[in-house]
C-alpha cells in the first residue's frame, strides 16, 4: 500500500512541470539598446496578467562590492524583501528619494546586512551618499512575468498563461517600449526590441 501511494505521489509530482509547460507559453527575444556598448540591464515584463502573486519568502539581494551595486538593476515582485549586504571594507549607505519607496539605511560597515521591503510597484533609484558615483535601480513589478536582459540583450519569460498582454521594456536612460503580444499554450513568441533615447 505504501509503495503504491509513493508511486502515485511521485507520478503526480513529475507530471506537474509537463502539464504546466503544455498549458502555458513563453516569450523570448533580444533587446538592442541603440548607441550602447551592451544591452544588459533592460527589464522586460508583462502587464495585465490576472491573478494574485505572492513574493517568495527567500529574499532578493543587492550587494555592494568594489564600490558598485551588484546587480545594477534588480527586478522584483511587489512585496519582495531585498537584502543590502556590504561586502566592501569601507562603509556604505543605501538610500532612495524615489516616490515609489523613500528610505535611508544609514551608514554601515563590512559584513552588515540591512533590508527593505518594496511594497509598491514602480522604479526605485538607489544611491550611496558616501560614494556619489554608486547608483542602481530596483524595478518593482505587479507580477512575476519579467526578465532582465543579459549582456547580449537576450531574455526569456516562461510559464505565461495564454492570452494577449502588453509587453513593456524599461532601461534607465532610454525611452520606454511597449507592444502587444499574444501568448499561446505550448508555443514561444519571439520578438525583437530596439530602445532609443
Amino acid at each position: 500500500m505504501f509503495r503504491r501511494l509513493f508511486c502515485i505521489v511521485f507520478i503526480v509530482f513529475i507530471a506537474i512541470p509537463v502539464f504546466a509547460s503544455e498549458n502555458t507559453g513563453t516569450v523570448s527575444g533580444k533587446v538592442k539598446v541603440l548607441r550602447a556598448r551592451r544591452s544588459a540591464n533592460v527589464v522586460v515584463y508583462l502587464q495585465d496578467v490576472p491573478g494574485t502573486f505572492k513574493p517568495s519568502e527567500k529574499h532578493s539581494k543587492m550587494d555592494q562590492r568594489n564600490l558598485i551595486f551588484i546587480p545594477h538593476v534588480l527586478p522584483v515582485l511587489v512585496g519582495t524583501t531585498v537584502d543590502f549586504p556590504n561586502s566592501d571594507t569601507v562603509n556604505h549607505n543605501v538610500l532612495s528619494t524615489s516616490k515609489t519607496k523613500k528610505f535611508n539605511l544609514g551608514t554601515y560597515s563590512k559584513a552588515m546586512v540591512k533590508q527593505v521591503t518594496f511594497d509598491k510597484k514602480g522604479v526605485v533609484a538607489l544611491l550611496c551618499n558616501v560614494h556619489t558615483e554608486m547608483s542602481a535601480y530596483v524595478v518593482v513589478l505587479p507580477n512575476p512575468y519579467f526578465a532582465r536582459t543579459d549582456n547580449d540583450g537576450r531574455f526569456t519569460i516562461a510559464n505565461i498563461p495564454p492570452g494577449q498582454y502588453t509587453l513593456e521594456a524599461w532601461h534607465e536612460d532610454r525611452r520606454p517600449y511597449r507592444q502587444t503580444v499574444t501568448i499561446e499554450a505550448g508555443k514561444t513568441t519571439e520578438i525583437t526590441i530596439e530602445l532609443s533615447r
